[in-house]
């Protein structure tokens, strides 16, 4: 035994023997009850013995903590994730600023106006129809406090144009009038055959109306490089940064 078990168990063994002690001198009084004790006192005794037979044998193991992954729902949610890459290209107008990307935003970018006002462009991307051209504008409509329209409605709001080919759908919705906050967005819809794209312009009204031909440019401006030959993009601006989409 070390020096450590008998330090801890000499105070117990020391106690044991004061018991038993007592339990013979009870015995040479016949009774009952201390024949009992004494054979429990033995067994614990015993049990000690065995514990500190076996007290250096005792080891201490270190647990590496494993990485945890945690899940984080996006203002996206239920949409897969962005095609990799950028497989198309785009005149930015004159005056737009180029921001930072963010995750599934291929393009981002700032337009200034009077009195301090901006407005926001963003590009992004999804695989195949990417939930359906109606859910997607509902969900514009959404943002502007508008309630959702059934697909028929819808398609007498929505505009149908040709891209370089490509079909695509131009939204133009307002916030209700008297809204605390006037807001408009500007919307383009592409559909290429592997993906679907979103040209969202968001903005005062004012703004947004000094801005709309620019905005009609900028999406005629685009050019899809592997849609047009069916091909998934090879992982060019996969380095991009990348955040939350926010159509």
């Amino acid at each position: 035994m070390s020096l450590e078990g008998r330090r801890f168990y000499r105070p117990l063994f020391a106690h044991c023997k004061a018991l038993l002690a007592a339990t013979f001198r009870d015995r040479g009084r016949g009774r009952k009850e201390s024949l009992q004790l004494d054979r429990i006192l033995c067994a614990f005794v015993a049990a000690l013995a065995l514990v500190s037979c076996n007290i250096d044998k005792i080891e201490v193991y270190s647990i590496p903590k494993k990485g945890v992954t945690v899940a984080m729902q996006n203002g996206s949610a239920g949409l897969p994730s962005a095609p990799v890459g950028t497989p198309a290209n785009w005149v930015k107008p004159e005056g737009w600023s180029e921001q930072p990307l963010s995750e599934m935003r291929l393009g981002s970018f700032k337009v200034d106006g009077p009195n301090a006002t901006s407005a926001d462009v963003s590009v992004t991307a999804f695989p195949g129809d990417a939930g359906g051209l109606a859910p997607n504008v509902n969900r514009w409509r959404g943002q502007l406090q508008l309630p959702p329209l059934e697909e028929d409605q819808l398609q007498q709001t929505i505009q149908r144009t040709e891209v370089e080919g490509v079909q695509t759908y131009l939204v133009d919705i307002q916030t209700p009038e008297n809204a605390a906050k006037p807001s408009r967005i500007l919307g383009a819809v592409l559909e290429t055959p592997d993906r679907t794209w979103f040209v969202k312009m968001t903005g005062s009204p004012e703004l947004i109306a000094s801005q709309r031909q620019k905005f009609l440019d900028f999406v005629k401006s685009f050019r899809f490089t592997s849609a047009m030959e069916g091909q998934v993009p090879e992982t060019a601006g996969t380095n991009m940064p990348k955040s939350t989409n926010d159509k």
